[in-house]
């Protein structure tokens, strides 16, 4: 126990020893504390120990300074202070979580909303990286190529056919829908899924990019060049056709089902081979696979013959040129100074020796650019174009046309 500096000095049992401030002495001395200072020291028995009358009581004294009343009326306010410090701080935090679970709420909805679109809509990016797809869904060889036709689309202001703007949805995707209807022809209600839109706006893309394509392809590009002249041609002659070095064009009928008549005209388009409604038009296709001609579709009651001469298609031939034809076509049929070459008909029974090799290299030359004729019948549409599509049918058969010639080429080399 430390002790104040005592006023007096006491005896003790060690030599040469002063007590100071520092000393210390056992508790067990001061029983009564050490204001009573040591009673059980013998020398010091009857005379009490004196420490300054200020030195007692202090610290006492220095609580008895504040009342208690005052300092629990002070810490009740304190107390209650803080306690409604605390319930508005609460409040105003409540508050703001309320608030920003609202918000992530309504962003969470809005996420929701988003990602429900973004698997029901069908997209061209989903295929853009497999070219198979891209074949399969567009019948266009790439992505590439389908990129080209949105960049020729992009450069014309496109005239919508219902009178409003296709807006929610990209114009990629917009023809990515019309090719799907062109190459798979697909249903309204098919699309208007796949793309999250209405069956009215199928019918406006399909029928407005239709037109453009038409426009741009076919009058822009093809019947502005028209059938390429022979020279052009023996640049890429390919050697089955070396027979016929002059040869512009070979001519073929190709026929798509189609029910685009009501029933009470349906007379003079019905066939009775096909047991339905048919159209036909006729095909012209270069020595190298492309198809360079398509006429506007007639009726299947129609033959070869009259649709060629009403066509159009031998009015490009000059003097010199050499048509490959089949054997529907006679000599008579065509200008002037144009060579015709088809199978010979059997005559007496018996084709002769020049008749045979004449034949056996016309269905060399016509079975190379056959395909060129299988690439076009690709495009399901051709099979049977809507009755709803009865205006736009011709289009439909010449932006196929083009779109055909886009593809790969089918003729090689020998």
């Amino acid at each position: 126990m430390r002790t104040a500096s005592p006023p007096f000095f006491f005896k003790h049992r060690r030599e040469n020893f002063t007590p100071n401030c520092n000393s210390r002495v056992c508790s067990w001395h001061f029983p009564k504390g050490k204001d009573a200072g040591p009673t059980r020291f013998a020398w010091n028995e009857g005379k009490p120990s004196q420490f300054p009358d200020n030195h007692k009581n202090v610290h006492k004294q220095k609580k008895a300074l504040v009342p208690a009343s005052v300092k629990t009326e002070k810490s009740d306010e304190h107390v209650a202070g803080n306690a409604d410090t605390q319930t508005a701080t609460a409040s105003t935090s409540l508050l703001l979580l309320q608030i920003e679970n609202d918000m992530l709420r309504e962003e969470n909805e809005k996420l929701k909303k988003q990602l429900e679109k973004q698997k029901q809509t069908f997209s061209f990016s989903q295929i853009s990286d497999n070219p198979e797809r891209v074949h399969y869904y567009t019948g266009l060889p790439d992505a590439a190529t389908v990129l080209f036709l949105e960049g020729l689309l992009s450069k014309f202001e496109l005239n919508y056919h219902s009178d409003w703007t296709v807006q929610r949805m990209p114009l990629i995707d917009q023809l990515f829908l019309t090719l799907m209807k062109l190459k798979l022809n697909c249903g309204h209600v098919d699309l208007a899924t796949r793309f999250n839109c209405s069956t009215a706006t199928v019918t406006n893309i399909f029928t407005t990019l239709v037109s453009a394509l038409y426009d741009i392809l076919y009058v822009g590009m093809l019947e502005k060049k028209k059938i390429p002249l022979r020279a052009k041609n023996q640049t890429t002659l390919p050697d089955c056709f070396q027979p016929f070095p002059n040869c512009r064009i070979v001519l073929d009928c190709t026929v798509s089902v189609s029910n685009t008549e009501r029933l009470d005209t349906q007379s003079r388009l019905y066939s009775q081979n096909k047991g339905c409604t048919t159209l036909k038009a006729l095909i012209g296709v270069a020595p190298n696979g492309l198809i360079t001609f398509a006429s506007d579709l007639y009726g299947e009651s129609a033959s070869d013959k009259p649709i060629t001469a009403d066509c159009g298609a031998l009015q490009h031939l000059q003097p010199g040129d050499t048509l490959i034809a089949d054997k529907r076509f006679t000599v008579r049929d065509i200008p002037e100074g144009v060579s015709l070459n088809n199978p010979s008909f059997l005559v007496n029974g018996q084709f002769t020796q020049e008749e045979v090799n004449n034949s056996r290299l016309i269905s060399c030359a016509r079975t190379h650019v056959e395909p060129s004729i299988q690439r076009l019948k690709l495009f399901s549409i051709l099979d049977h174009i809507p009755h709803h599509f009865k205006k736009n049918i011709n289009k439909i058969l010449k932006v196929c046309v083009c779109l055909s010639n886009l593809k790969e080429d089918v003729v090689s080399d020998e």
